[in-house]
Order: C-alpha cells, then structure tokens, then sequence
C-alpha cells in the first residue's frame, strides 16, 4: 500500500498563525549560531510544517533536510525522492539516507528497530555535515500517546515526563555531541497541518499511520476525538518533566559534590556519596553507569537499587554491574570499565580492533575519541598486550591505577605498540589522541547541552 498524498485542497480548516509561536520557540531552543540547521524530513504533515517554519525562522543560516529511506516497503524510495523535491522547494538543501538491512528486514518488532536505523544514519549524517542539533517533527499530540503508552506500559513517574524539547541523542555512541531539538511539542498535529494548508504546501500521509498492528497507531485511534484524556494526559506529562528537571538538577549537584572525574577515564566516589539516601544514590548511579562503561542504557532500577545498598555497607568489598568495576580504595571507591567486557571473558569475545584512518576521528568503546595522523593505525585494549610490554611501557603506567590499565586503549601500528594515552608523550609529539568522553556523556544524560 502506498503512501497518500495530501495538499491544500484536501481539507478545509480554520487558521492559526503559529509562525510567533514556533519562532520564539527555536530562538529559545537553538539561539542564533552559525551551526547548518538539520531537520529529520520524512515529507510528513509534521515535518512538512517544521522545515517550512525552520526555513522562514533560519534567516542566512543554511537549512538542510536529512530524509530517511528505511526500504521496508515498496515505493519507499520514490516517497523520498518526493520529499526530496518538496525539501528543495521550500529552500533547503537535502539528502536521502538509507538504510541497509545486513540481516534482511525484521520480521518482528519493525517500528523499533527502524527507529534505531533511522537514528544510526541521522547521526551519521549530522556528522558528516558538523551539525550538532537535530530538529525533530514531534507534536503535542504525539507527547500524549507517549504518555499514554509508557502509562500502559507500566512506567514510572520519570517516564511519564514523556518528550524533552531538548535531549541527548539516543544513540551511543555513534556520535557523543549531537543533540535532539523538539520546536513543536506545543502544537497539535491539526494546526500544522492546517499551516501547511494556508502555506500550499502538500504533505505524505504514510500508510504506516493506519496499520494497528502497532502500539502507536492503537494508543492514536484509542486518544482520537477526546480532548479531555489528552489534556489529563499532558498534565502529568507537565508536572512529571518538571519534577524530573528539578531532580536532575539536584543529582548533577550530588553527582559534582561526591565524585571525581579522571581524564583518563574513570571516576572517583568520594565518601559522602554512600551516605546519600538510597534513592538518590540510585538515581545518580542512572547517569554515571553509561558515562563510565560507554553503554548506551544504564541497568535497571533493581539492579541499582541492589548496588545501591552494597554501596553503602562498611565492609563494600567491590562489585561489577553494567559494565562497570566498582573498586574499594582507602577513601573512595574507584570506577572504572569492565576489563572483562574489554578484553574477553568466559562467552564474551574481546573487542574488535578499531581500524583508524588518518586524521578521522572515531569512538572506541564508546568511552574515548581517538584519532591518528597516519593510516594503518588500530586501537586495541591494553590488556590484550600485556605480554608484549617493554619496560619503559611499564614505567609509564605506573601513573594509572592497576586496575584500569587492562582495558586502557593503546595504539598499535605494525603490531607494536606506539602509543598509550594519558601516560605517552603530548600528542603534538607524535599525532596520535585520546581523548575521555565521560564529562560530556554525563553532561548529555543529566540534560545540560552547548
């Protein structure tokens, strides 16, 4: 089935002139740099309106439009050459992305894990162009199903907060400083379709949006027509994001009193931390999981709860959960990667070698930046090269606590190492850095963005 195509002549609505609204709304989110402004254009009613308004609000700044072909149905590609089109007309600057399905398209779960896909090329993309903000299409109407479902779903308060108009990028770590701008969580999706009417400008109505085989479009029909449940729902959405923005705020404050980031990659627990309450504590331990292990999701709230009380005994003799090692010292307690998850244990497999191309940054482990100024350079974790260390390697690690060396990234050029971060010489010295992504992944969790 394909998609229908939908313009001006199709409906007749009265107006609402939602240009003030949706301006002050990116000068607030976005400010008046000279970043290339990216918007997610799939050729929607949404994303039709947002591109218009970005294009009229942006002034000289240059627009450019990243459309999504995820190939799941037939016709798909012609859908993003139309968009393509449409994009062009409005005024700016547009490419099609596409997905590549190694495994064959899904069979099961499809909604998600387009998603991922369509995230992974996006961020790609932004990359490429340097842009570090991404516009979103999502409306007041789409924050109310994702109440309504994480409601279903059984989520606890924290997800009823539904959509930030500014949050991290929820894939890691492709990129580490991409962030995510929702302009439009303020209008419904029939006022922008009504601008884009007034405008002349026509829009694509994916048959996706009526196949009830999915939790969205059910949770869509089951809202449709009653005003009242939508309103409830976007109170609790309003009062939740509040709460979980004053929480953050607070658990950033805890997070800076009790802890102390290394740049080599690890963190400090300072002892004031474990006297915290237990929930706070859990919480905290939300953000500072992922920014260690260079995960993507932090463990469950079980999970951390459990940690949670170990932590906090007198006699806490170490623990390991979501790929971080948590390690008593005298004072502190010392946190840092897995190795096991680095170098390999029983049914884990070590990490593959990064490949680096010169001058070309990329992210390894998700934890580090790393680039090279010469080709034929990989980066491996150091505990797979202890048996090869000289002596003057050795000397040189004596400066990094014994248990971070083993999953500590090193650079190797004709299977020898050439480098090692942090404990080598500076890099104008040789070309070669390292640089730790842990300050600002934990920034981009607790919500605080450029």
């Amino acid at each position: 089935m394909g998609a229908k195509d939908v313009g001006a002549k199709d409906a007749d609505a009265s107006g609402q002139n939602i240009d003030t609204k949706v301006f002050a709304k990116l000068s607030k989110l976005i400010g008046q740099g000279a970043d290339t402004l990216v918007v997610a254009f799939s050729g929607g009613g949404d994303s039709t309106a947002l591109l218009s308004l970005v294009v009229k609000w942006a002034g000289k700044r240059s627009v450019c439009a990243l459309i999504v072909d995820h190939g799941l149905r037939d016709g798909s590609r012609d859908e993003a050459k139309l968009a393509l089109r449409r994009a062009l007309a409005m005024g700016a600057s547009a490419k099609i992305l596409t997905c590549h399905w190694q495994d064959g398209i899904p069979k099961t779960g499809i909604q998600e894990k387009a998603r991922k896909a369509r995230y992974h090329v996006l961020a790609q993309a932004c990359q490429g162009i340097g842009a570090c903000k991404l516009l979103l299409g999502h409306n007041v109407d789409d924050q109310a199903e994702t109440v309504l479902m994480r409601k279903d779903a059984g989520s606890g308060w924290r997800g009823l907060a539904g959509m930030a108009e500014r949050a991290a990028y929820p894939v890691w770590p492709i990129v580490q400083d991409v962030v995510i701008i929702r302009p439009l969580l303020m209008c419904t999706r029939e006022v922008l379709r009504t601008y884009n009417r007034e405008n002349g400008l026509a829009w694509i109505d994916d048959p996706s949006n009526e196949n009830h085989q999915f939790t969205r479009i059910r949770v869509r029909n089951q809202l449709m027509g009653k005003d009242d449940a939508t309103q409830k729902l976007l109170i609790i959405a309003k009062a939740a994001r509040e709460i979980v923005e004053q929480e953050r705020g607070e658990i950033n404050q805890f997070i800076q009193s009790f802890t102390e980031i290394y740049e080599w990659g690890g963190i400090a627990i300072l002892p004031g931390f474990s006297k915290a309450r237990i929930g706070q504590i859990a919480e905290a331990l939300k953000y500072l999981i992922p920014a260690i292990s260079g995960q993507e999701t932090a463990p469950n709230i079980q999970k951390r709860m459990q940690l949670t009380r170990r932590l906090r005994r007198i006699n806490f003799d170490g623990a390991t959960l979501g790929g971080v090692r948590f390690v008593p010292r005298k004072d502190d307690i010392l946190c840092v990667r897995d190795p096991g998850a680095v170098i390999g244990r029983t049914q884990v497999k070590a990490l593959p070698a990064l490949e680096l191309a010169a001058h070309k940054p990329d992210i390894w482990d998700g934890r580090f930046k790393v680039i090279s100024k010469m080709d034929a350079v990989t980066v491996m974790p150091l505990g797979l090269w202890q048996n090869t260390l000289k002596d003057e390697h050795r000397a040189l690690l004596n400066a990094l606590p014994e248990t971070v060396r083993a999953c500590f990234p090193v650079f190797i050029r004709n299977e020898s190492i050439i480098h090692i971060p942090f404990v080598d010489y500076p890099a104008p010295t040789h070309g070669f850095s390292a640089v730790s992504l842990i300050g600002t992944r934990l920034a981009s969790l607790l919500g605080h963005f450029d």
